[in-house]
Formats: structure tokens, sequence, C-alpha cells
């Protein structure tokens, strides 16, 4: 038997928390000096657009094969033993890298049709750095695939430190990539970091796996029902996983021609926006996938429901309030991360007004990967899918009638609502799939939780005045956002009453497996 650690689902959400932080705050340091090194100007723009086919082909793939290769390598491994499972695995991972190779070849070939239909605004110099920097990314795809499947093993086994880790190394080589190339050679120092990034994380996952395991080797078989069953679930999963790359597609067409430094707005305020959700939401929607599968297997639809509940509950009580603190101190929050170098007070206002109606929409953007991988566990790929491309439609009509009236700021809030119609359009599916969902109680957490959140954003709104004694721009958003933390947790832990015990209970039992 394979001897791995594994973690809790309780230790893999404070585990992935604890690195997604420290990766997020490398990322934000890294958004710090491309906003530092570059601006809010041409060639951030035209870096951004480069990502889309490269980053939305790597993300679809890497994606996918995690999301479908677990729940398939666990039936594996149920019906036919560890031995056959792991074969099975060898096998999808060699025809993955195959078709992965095929794959490049023709991104490479359609790069410039494929830009010119994103980026229909983009004056000609702007749109050939574009294609430069695209074709320079594009070698990341094979890393991407190959990490997507040793990711899904590692946490086949309830293992998320390693690959967690990788995540870490990816910001720490974009930084000195454009720390050491990028005044003199901006394309190269931002397509090297990124490449160079993702080698290291399959690198070291790969590593990390065959010191332990013994059974990973390459193994060519097209037919294998593992192979034809994983790539037959990846269909809807592509296409379901595509929506949000869709969606980011679209804001860059309708944004292409709006005043320079939209869209690059459009990016530095998702990053904050993308904050809370990575550091908490994400963490736990992976911990709990792998325990879901296994329930799906078992038939526990009772022990789902729970999970799913608790799963949603906890990421709101971090998320709506994050979301609250956007809102109010968008500016405060913009100033202290980016505004310094060229990144300069107009550009802060753009990334401001962005990040405000971002943040409507986060309670729902943050929770639907939960919900998602719930279908999921049950290998139901499609529903999600359906849902998914509703969605789109409906920001895509929102994108036009909102641009008119307020220009980037009305993708934003079209990301938003696209987003709220989302999540509540699977919930409404899920509870037709298993029965009831426990509804009303989540209904009530919601109001409970932004409630205490509002009373705090009123609280931050009327001491942002209050607080003009402090000299220091810096320091009063650093005591603004630390009075906002504590008069939330006050007020939550006045309102969450019964979750008290619940909540010293989950932390006691933490620390013991610890110790």
């Amino acid at each position: 038997m394979i001897n791995i650690h594994k973690q809790s689902i309780l230790q893999a959400t404070i585990l992935l928390t604890v690195i997604a932080f420290v990766s997020r705050i490398l990322g934000f340091f890294r958004e710090v000096v491309i906003a530092n090194i570059f601006g809010a100007k041409a060639v951030t723009d035209a870096y951004l657009v480069a990502q889309v086919l490269p980053l939305t082909l790597a993300g679809l793939v890497s994606g996918a094969l995690t999301t479908v290769f677990i729940p398939v390598f666990l039936e594996e491994k149920e019906k036919n033993g560890e031995g056959k499972a792991w074969y099975a695995a060898n096998t999808v991972l060699s025809v993955s890298l195959v078709y992965l190779i095929i794959v490049l070849f023709l991104s490479y070939f359609f790069t410039e049709q494929f830009l010119r239909l994103i980026a229909p605004g983009f004056p000609s110099d702007r749109l050939e750095l574009a294609i430069l920097m695209t074709r320079m990314l594009l070698p990341s795809l094979l890393f991407y695939g190959l990490l997507g499947i040793l990711t899904g093993l590692s946490q086949s086994y309830k293992q998320f430190l390693v690959p967690g880790i990788g995540g870490l190394l990816h910001n720490i080589c974009i930084i000195l990539s454009i720390l050491i190339l990028g005044r003199n050679l901006p394309p190269l120092s931002l397509a090297l970091g990124n490449v160079l990034g993702v080698f290291l994380q399959v690198f070291l996952v790969l590593i990390y796996l065959k010191s332990r395991l013994p059974y990973i080797k390459w193994h060519i078989d097209f037919s294998h029902p593992a192979v034809k069953k994983t790539f037959y679930l990846m269909i809807p999963i592509l296409l379901g996983t595509s929506v949000s790359y869709i969606n980011t597609i679209i804001d860059r067409i309708f944004a292409s021609g709006l005043p320079e430094g939209s869209i690059s707005a459009l990016n530095f305020g998702a990053r904050v926006k993308d904050l809370p959700v990575s550091l908490f939401a994400s963490s736990l929607s992976v911990a709990i996938y792998p325990t879901t599968s296994e329930l799906v297997v078992e038939g526990e639809n009772d022990k789902i429901i729970e999970l799913l509940n608790k799963a949603i509950r906890f990421t709101w009580m971090i998320v709506i309030p994050a979301s609250i603190g956007l809102i109010v101190l968008d500016k405060e929050i913009i100033t202290l991360l980016f505004e310094r170098g060229a990144f300069d007070s107009k550009a802060t206002i753009l990334t401001a007004s962005a990040l405000r109606y971002y943040s409507i929409g986060l309670f729902a953007f943050s929770a639907s990967p939960i919900v998602a991988r719930t279908f999921y566990s049950f290998q139901d790929t499609v529903t999600p899918v359906i849902v998914g491309f509703l969605a789109v439609g409906l920001n895509i009509c929102l994108n036009a009638i909102l641009i008119r009236i307020m220009a980037h700021s009305g993708l934003a809030l079209a990301t938003s609502i696209s987003s709220i119609f989302s999540f509540i359009l699977l919930l409404i599916l899920l509870r037709k799939k298993l029965r009831c969902i426990g509804g009303r109680k989540l209904i009530f957490d919601f109001i409970k939780i932004l409630f205490s959140s509002l009373v705090m954003g009123v609280a931050l709104h009327l001491s942002k005045t209050c607080l003009n004694f402090i000299g220091s721009e810096f320091l009063k958003t650093v005591v603004l956002i630390l009075l906002g933390i504590f008069i939330y947790s006050i007020i939550m832990l006045l309102v969450i009453g019964e979750d008290r015990k619940k909540l010293r209970s989950i932390l006691s039992k933490f620390i013991k497996s610890y110790s």
C-alpha cells in the first residue's frame, strides 16, 4: 500500500489557506512589481491579452484533468486495486502529453487570428507585441497539462502540501524575471518567468511522487477504459471550466475599444477581488472534493449535504465581510497596494471603480466552485456546463448594455450579476438532484453574515473621516482594515451563538492532530 500522510478536510483547508496566503502575498508583490515597472499602459494591456490564449488553454486542460481524474482514479482503485489504478493513471498521463503537443502546435498556428478576434480595438503595434508575447508563453501549456494530472494524483491521496508549494515558485520566478529583465526586455521578462515557473511546479510534484510512489511510468494506450472515461468526462468539464475564461475573453473584447489602461484596471481590480477567494474559498473547495467523491461512492448523501452546507457557510463568513470591506475601502486599498512608480492616481481611480463592482458578486463567485465540484463528484459534468453558458449569455447582454453607461465598471458589474445568477441556479439544480440541501438554513446564515458585514461597513465608512488625524495614508488604511476585522469578529461572536462551541471543538481537534 502507498504510504502518504493524508490531511483531513480541516488540516487541508488550513494548510492550503496558509500556502494560498503566502502565494497571494507573492502574487500581489508580483502585480505591484508589474504595476511599478510597466504601469497601466500599453505593454501591460498587451501582456494581459497575450495571456488569454495560453492561460485559457492551460486552465482548461489543467483544471479539467485535476477535477475529472480524482473520481476516476478513486473509482478505479476501489474496483481494481491500487496497482491497476496507477497503470490507468500512467496511461492517462502519457496520452495527455501526446494531445497537449498537438494542441500546442495548433495554438502557434492560430495565434494571430485569435488575438485579432479578442482585441479588435488594439492598434497594430500593440497587437504585434501581444502576438509575440503569446507565442513566448505558449510552451507553458505542456507543463500545465502534466501538472493537472500530477496534482490530481496527489490530492486523491489527500496530500495537498507539495502541489500548493508549487504556486509559490511560480510567483517567485515571475518576480525575479521582471526585476532582472523587465526594464530592458519587457516581453521576455514576463514570458520567461511564467514558463519557468510552471515548469518548476511540474518538476517539484513529479519528484515528490516519484520518490514516494514506485508506480509512475510512461505508457501510451489510447484504448484504455480509463483514458476513454477521463476524456469523455473532460468534454463537458472543458466547456464548463471555459466559462470563466470565456467571460474574461468577452470582457477583453469589449474593453479593447475603451481608453488605454481599462484592461489593466479590470485585471488589477480582479486580482484584489480574488484575494479572499484564493485565501479561503478555493482552498476549502479543493480540500473537500476528494472526501465528497468518496461519499458519493459510498452513497452517503446526508453527509454530502452536511459537508456542502458547512463549506458554503464558512466560506461566506470570510468572503462576505471581505467584499463589504473592499467596497467601502476601494480607493484606499488600491492606493496601498499599487499606487507607486508608473501606477498613478488615474490608474487608482480606474482600478478602484472596477474593484467596487466586482466585489458585489464575491459571495456567489466564491461558493460556486463548491457547488460545482459536488456535481463533479457525482460525475455529472453536464449540469454546470449548461448553467455556465447561460451565465455567459447573460454576461454578454449585460456587457453590451452597461459598458455604454459605466465604461469598464459596467463590465465588472456584469460579471458580478452573472456570477450571482449562476450560483443560484446551481443550488436550485443541486437541490433537485439531492432533494434537499438545507436551503432555509443557508439563507438564514447568509442574512446573519450579511447583517454583521453591513454593520462593519457602516462603521468603517464613518471611521474614514474620524481617522483623518493620521498623517500616513498607509497607516490609516491598515488601521481601518484591522478595525473592520475587529468589529466584524465581535458582531459575529454575538450573532452566531450556537456555532461558538463548534468552532472551539474544530480548533481543539486540529491542534491535537498535530500535537
